[in-house]
């Protein structure tokens, strides 16, 4: 074939490969560059002219696009497995961790219903003690006491507290408001009393402490007068 008819029949085919974009062309035309993706780079003949020069620069140059792109799509979706494999290696840790540190929990909330008993026990004996003339009552809630100041002990020392109450406003984080008191003395929201203990164990809250707070003398009138004013 002559340089010249071979010329023109390699710049027919330069749109076709532009058009293929890097893609395997089904046929190959005697003396064109196709995109046989399968070749190596050592197998692709030499051009025999500028035109087909340009022509397998052009497939080189879209080979190259693809590869670059399809490299840039499997890092990016490596790099986003890797984050979230890190990312759940560290929660399933956090987790692990955390269920590690509050493993007793359940316990010791079931223990608390136990502790308010000895506590109640010992809190309403002083009635009883007053009329017991043998000592023996006595005796008995001593040992009590002493059941309940070992069982306070073995608590701390798994980290459990009681929640604070005495002096202390009225926090919900901590506590729970079972009753209001007017009161003329104290300013709303001040703890009056304490009708059943609250712990906390290490920095998580077992169980609020139930309190009876202070409001302001009359409120309730004051609030009613203010819903009859208004429905007028």
């Amino acid at each position: 074939m002559a340089d010249s008819e071979k010329n023109v029949h390699t710049s027919g085919n330069a749109a076709d490969i532009e058009k293929e974009f890097g893609r395997k062309a089904d046929e190959a035309a005697d003396g064109c560059i196709v995109n046989q993706t399968g070749m190596d780079m050592d197998d692709i003949p030499a051009p025999g002219s500028f035109a087909e020069a340009a022509d397998e620069l052009k497939y080189l140059k879209n080979t190259l696009k693809n590869l670059k792109k399809d490299f840039d799509d499997l890092n990016s979706n490596y790099l986003k497995n890797l984050a979230d494999s890190e990312n759940f290696k560290k929660r399933m840790n956090r987790d692990k961790e955390e269920s590690l540190k509050y493993a007793n929990e359940k316990l010791l909330k079931d223990l608390l219903p136990v502790l308010d008993f000895l506590d109640m026990a010992i809190s309403h004996s002083s009635y009883y003690l007053e009329q017991d003339n043998s000592g023996n009552l006595k005796s008995f809630v001593e040992g009590i006491k002493l059941a309940y100041a070992e069982f306070v002990k073995v608590l701390k020392n798994h980290f459990v507290e009681s929640v604070e109450t005495a002096g202390k406003m009225f926090d919900p984080n901590f506590h729970e408001a079972v009753e209001m008191v007017e009161s003329y003395n104290e300013p709303e929201g001040k703890i009056l009393e304490e009708k059943r203990k609250g712990y906390i164990y290490k920095e998580r809250l077992l169980r609020p402490a139930m309190v009876s707070i202070a409001k302001p003398k009359g409120a309730e009138a004051d609030r009613g007068a203010g819903e009859t004013d208004s429905g007028t």
